[in-house]
Protein backbone atom coordinates (compact mmCIF):
# COMPACT_ATOMS: atom_id res chain seq x y z
CA UNK A 1 0.00 0.00 0.00
CA UNK A 2 2.89 2.65 0.87
CA UNK A 3 4.29 1.49 -2.82
CA UNK A 4 1.49 2.83 -4.65
CA UNK A 5 0.35 5.89 -2.48
CA UNK A 6 4.52 6.89 -3.45
CA UNK A 7 3.76 6.27 -7.00
CA UNK A 8 0.36 8.34 -6.98
CA UNK A 9 2.13 11.06 -5.23
CA UNK A 10 5.34 11.22 -8.11
CA UNK A 11 3.01 11.31 -10.79
CA UNK A 12 1.65 14.21 -9.72
CA UNK A 13 5.28 15.97 -9.32
CA UNK A 14 6.24 18.85 -11.79
CA UNK A 15 8.55 17.82 -14.45
CA UNK A 16 10.41 20.36 -15.00
CA UNK A 17 13.91 21.78 -14.18
CA UNK A 18 16.62 24.18 -15.45
CA UNK A 19 20.07 23.93 -16.05
CA UNK A 20 23.12 26.10 -16.39
CA UNK A 21 26.59 25.80 -17.97
CA UNK A 22 28.49 28.20 -15.21
CA UNK A 23 31.72 28.35 -16.82
CA UNK A 24 29.89 30.01 -19.67
CA UNK A 25 27.04 32.25 -17.95
CA UNK A 26 26.80 36.11 -17.15
CA UNK A 27 28.57 37.30 -14.62
CA UNK A 28 26.98 40.16 -12.62
CA UNK A 29 28.99 42.87 -10.64
CA UNK A 30 27.85 43.02 -7.29
CA UNK A 31 27.00 46.59 -6.12
CA UNK A 32 28.73 46.49 -2.61
CA UNK A 33 31.66 44.71 -3.51
CA UNK A 34 32.53 44.92 -7.14
CA UNK A 35 32.91 40.90 -6.77
CA UNK A 36 31.47 39.07 -9.95
CA UNK A 37 29.26 36.23 -9.54
CA UNK A 38 26.65 34.37 -11.25
CA UNK A 39 23.39 35.28 -10.75
CA UNK A 40 21.68 31.33 -10.34
CA UNK A 41 18.92 32.66 -8.77
CA UNK A 42 17.61 34.08 -11.86
CA UNK A 43 19.28 31.99 -14.21
CA UNK A 44 17.49 28.72 -12.90
CA UNK A 45 14.33 30.33 -11.68
CA UNK A 46 14.99 29.73 -7.90
CA UNK A 47 12.21 30.68 -5.33
CA UNK A 48 13.09 28.76 -2.07
CA UNK A 49 16.70 29.32 -2.20
CA UNK A 50 19.39 32.15 -3.42
CA UNK A 51 22.35 30.32 -4.80
CA UNK A 52 25.30 32.32 -6.84
CA UNK A 53 28.80 31.17 -7.77
CA UNK A 54 31.39 33.73 -6.97
CA UNK A 55 34.62 34.01 -8.68
CA UNK A 56 37.36 36.20 -6.76
CA UNK A 57 40.65 37.13 -8.09
CA UNK A 58 43.66 37.78 -6.34
CA UNK A 59 42.81 40.66 -4.25
CA UNK A 60 39.30 40.55 -4.59
CA UNK A 61 37.01 40.47 -1.40
CA UNK A 62 33.02 40.38 -0.77
CA UNK A 63 31.84 42.60 1.73
CA UNK A 64 32.24 42.07 5.29
CA UNK A 65 27.96 41.62 6.22
CA UNK A 66 25.79 39.51 8.14
CA UNK A 67 21.70 38.23 7.06
CA UNK A 68 19.16 39.27 9.17
CA UNK A 69 17.38 36.16 8.25
CA UNK A 70 19.14 33.78 6.08
CA UNK A 71 21.91 31.01 7.00
CA UNK A 72 24.04 30.42 4.05
CA UNK A 73 25.80 27.26 2.96
CA UNK A 74 28.98 27.77 1.48
CA UNK A 75 31.18 25.45 -0.50
CA UNK A 76 34.78 25.59 -1.89
CA UNK A 77 34.32 24.78 -5.27
CA UNK A 78 38.25 25.72 -6.37
CA UNK A 79 40.87 27.51 -4.10
CA UNK A 80 42.29 26.26 -1.65
CA UNK A 81 39.82 29.58 -0.51
CA UNK A 82 39.75 31.68 2.17
CA UNK A 83 37.04 33.59 4.65
CA UNK A 84 36.42 35.49 7.73
CA UNK A 85 34.21 34.52 9.96
CA UNK A 86 33.63 36.91 12.88
CA UNK A 87 37.02 38.51 13.97
CA UNK A 88 38.54 34.63 12.65
CA UNK A 89 40.09 34.48 9.07
CA UNK A 90 40.01 30.66 7.99
CA UNK A 91 41.48 28.68 4.84
CA UNK A 92 39.44 26.28 3.75
CA UNK A 93 40.00 23.46 1.47
CA UNK A 94 38.60 23.33 -1.51
CA UNK A 95 35.39 20.83 -1.55
CA UNK A 96 34.30 21.70 1.83
CA UNK A 97 31.47 23.43 3.15
CA UNK A 98 30.16 25.39 5.91
CA UNK A 99 27.50 26.55 7.50
CA UNK A 100 26.73 29.70 8.80
CA UNK A 101 23.61 31.35 10.72
CA UNK A 102 22.20 34.88 9.82
CA UNK A 103 23.51 36.63 12.55
CA UNK A 104 27.39 35.85 12.21
CA UNK A 105 29.30 38.32 10.33
CA UNK A 106 31.41 36.68 7.27
CA UNK A 107 33.88 37.82 4.58
CA UNK A 108 35.00 35.68 1.57
CA UNK A 109 38.54 37.03 1.10
CA UNK A 110 41.50 36.25 -1.89
CA UNK A 111 44.50 37.24 -0.75
CA UNK A 112 46.65 34.65 -2.37
CA UNK A 113 47.56 34.13 -5.88
CA UNK A 114 45.34 32.57 -7.17
CA UNK A 115 41.51 32.42 -8.72
CA UNK A 116 39.00 31.37 -5.69
CA UNK A 117 35.42 29.94 -7.05
CA UNK A 118 32.43 29.27 -4.01
CA UNK A 119 28.77 28.42 -4.32
CA UNK A 120 27.20 29.90 -1.91
CA UNK A 121 23.57 29.39 -1.03
CA UNK A 122 21.20 31.42 1.00
CA UNK A 123 17.57 30.11 2.39
CA UNK A 124 15.26 31.36 2.89
CA UNK A 125 14.89 33.27 -0.08
CA UNK A 126 14.75 36.80 0.91
CA UNK A 127 16.07 39.54 -1.23
CA UNK A 128 18.34 42.25 0.39
CA UNK A 129 18.83 40.28 3.36
CA UNK A 130 22.84 41.55 4.02
CA UNK A 131 23.56 44.27 6.05
CA UNK A 132 27.18 46.03 6.00
CA UNK A 133 29.38 44.99 9.02
CA UNK A 134 30.79 48.28 10.85
CA UNK A 135 34.93 47.46 11.17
Amino acid sequence: MMYLALAVEQRHMPAIYSTIDVETAERTQSSSSGTNHVDLVSELGCTEMRPRVWDLSPGDAMSYHRQREQEEFYYVLSGPARIRIGEEIHDIPEETALRIPPETPRQIINDTDDDHRWLVVGAPAVENDGELVEE
